[in-house]
């Protein structure tokens, strides 16, 4: 049980939080066009979508205080991070541009996590205080 404890804990989260922001890194500024198995029209947005929403969920998780102030400044570190990537690309890719949907999708998807896991926060308060 210990052991259970230890891997779903804030350890494992801020672990794979680490892997997550490297690999959007990875993925944002890799300068090998990229050809999506699977196409279709804005893929490209729904990928910075779930990127942004999973980039806020895992570092929020993370967390080892649970607090409006923490979940703050990681949803202003992922938007951040998402406008930083976007001018990255238009300055130091020769086959990846500076769009401001993507910068769209990136906020919507951070904001979207961010949103969820604070009601799931406030559910969880309210059903231990009871």
């Amino acid at each position: 049980m210990k052991i259970t404890r230890h891997l779903l804990g804030h350890n494992f989260f801020k672990i794979s939080a680490i892997f997550w922001t490297l690999l959007i890194f990875y993925l944002c500024l890799n300068d090998t066009p990229s050809l999506p198995i699977i196409s279709f029209e804005n893929i490209d947005k729904i990928i910075h979508f779930v990127f942004y929403f999973v980039f806020v969920f895992l570092w929020i998780m993370s967390l080892k205080h649970i607090s409006l102030r923490y979940f703050l400044i990681v949803l202003f570190i992922a938007i951040v991070l998402g406008i930083s990537i976007e001018f990255l690309q238009e300055n130091f890719t020769q086959n990846r541009a500076f769009d401001w949907y993507d910068i769209v999708a990136n906020a919507l998807g951070a904001i979207t996590s961010f949103i969820l896991v604070k009601s799931y926060h406030v559910i969880q308060n309210k059903n231990i205080s009871h």
